[in-house]
């Protein structure tokens, strides 16, 4: 009797892991929260530590655009002689830079471009915080989750160890044939091998996560748990990117289409000459202009390319639409299971604990023979683990509600 009851002691202690994360007082104010461990994630992550590099690209691409002209300057230099033919001393030096200018309207669509480029990837930083929210809630629920299942393997394997021995002594009495003594150590073997198994996959979870945020150990459970948000005014961050896509792609197809020839140059230059060896050199001045014309081929093929960007994300826009609406119900209709599994996980364990209550006096009693008394005991650490297990998920599914209508940490 001493023994049972000192056996399922330990049992409903492994427990403790997951209830104290879930029931238990707040955390600390040291203890990281899940918006803290976001934190540390994105300040690791490549496209954070690239998006200083980025907005310097668009500055130095703004002054390139917002100056007087359209392109760098570029400087010429020739020689025209007979030295080949006649030799008579005929020369010519040609000095002369080119400058590139804009036509009317070409700088204020290239700036216009580059304005929607820069919010399209400024949309693009949330998007991939975004994902990097989900990417921590979920490896984090699935450390929580795995080492859940740790607990509940240990526990049992330590039941059945206790159980096995406890026929071993019986055998020793000779109340029971030794083949229970076998069956209760195979029984003991497998249940090891099962904690083995689920000790691999809790450690694999905890270093993803660890891996993934960078902080030296798992928080504490209890400062990692979310509230339940509302759906923020802006749009979801998938579809802000798409929209951002679009109206670049339209600025895009806007400088495609009127942009319609390559920019002008005026040239400026010195011309020195002398027609035969003897002769006194002759300067004079250098001033025209090139004046690229439109064709065909070098707009279509743009227009074309900025036209199908277009459609494209319009297209994807409408498909990305449907999908995140999709998943928002479908998180809202997880959250409401979650609450109805939790609260009837509480039934079942509520119940259960009468009935060991019950079971208990009715065995001091000598109403009932042992092996009833240790089934419901171990109906009712089956019902405690469940309801712990419950209210995992609910608190995943609150994340996971969060992350579905565009919620960070």
């Amino acid at each position: 009797m001493h023994d049972t009851r000192s056996t399922q002691s330990r049992l409903f202690t492994a427990i403790l892991f997951v209830t104290a994360s879930l029931s238990g007082p707040p955390a600390a104010a040291e203890t990281p929260t899940m918006g803290q461990a976001f934190a540390a994630a994105w300040e690791r992550h490549p496209t954070a530590r690239t998006a200083a590099a980025r907005h310097d690209e668009f500055a130095a691409r703004r002054d390139a655009a917002d100056s007087v002209l359209s392109g760098a300057p570029t400087a010429t230099l020739s020689n025209r002689n007979d030295r080949l033919q006649r030799d008579a001393g005929q020369s010519e030096w040609e000095a002369g830079i080119a400058l590139p200018l804009w036509l009317p309207g070409y700088q204020e669509r290239t700036l216009a471009l580059l304005g929607r480029e820069q919010s399209a990837y400024a949309t693009l930083l949330e998007l991939a915080r975004w994902q990097l929210a989900g990417e921590v809630r979920e490896r984090w629920w699935q450390a929580m989750l795995a080492a859940h299942e740790r607990a509940v393997a240990e526990a049992r394997s330590d039941a059945a160890r206790q159980l096995a021995n406890d026929v071993e002594r019986r055998v020793r009495a000779g109340e029971v044939p030794r083949m229970d003594a076998n069956q209760a150590r195979a029984t003991a073997a497998a249940a090891a091998a099962v904690v083995a198994e689920a000790d691999g996959r809790a450690h694999r979870a905890e270093r993803s996560f660890l891996a993934l945020t960078g902080l030296p150990l798992l928080p504490d459970p209890g400062g990692m748990n979310e509230q339940r948000r509302l759906a923020p005014a802006t749009a979801h961050p998938q579809l802000a990117a798409l929209e951002a896509a679009i109206a670049t792609a339209r600025a895009r197809l806007e400088v495609a289409a009127r942009n319609s020839r390559d920019l002008p140059e005026i040239l400026l230059g010195m011309r020195r000459e002398r027609p035969v060896a003897d002769a006194d050199w002759q300067n004079s001045t250098i001033v025209g202009v090139r004046i690229p014309l439109a064709s065909d081929t070098r707009n279509r093929p743009r227009v074309a390319t900025a036209n199908a960007e277009l459609v494209e994300a319009e297209a994807l826009l409408f498909y990305e639409r449907q999908r995140v609406e999709a998943e928002r119900d479908t998180a809202e209709r997880e959250l409401q299971r979650a609450d109805e599994a939790i609260a009837l996980a509480e039934t079942r364990r509520t119940l259960a604990v009468e009935m060991r209550r019950e079971y208990a006096r009715a065995f001091a009693l000598g109403q009932i023979d042992l092996p009833q008394r240790l089934r419901v005991e171990a109906d009712a650490f089956a019902a405690e683990l469940a309801a712990a297990r419950a209210r995992l998920e609910g608190a995943r599914a609150v994340s996971r509600y969060n992350q579905a209508i565009g919620v960070l940490p």
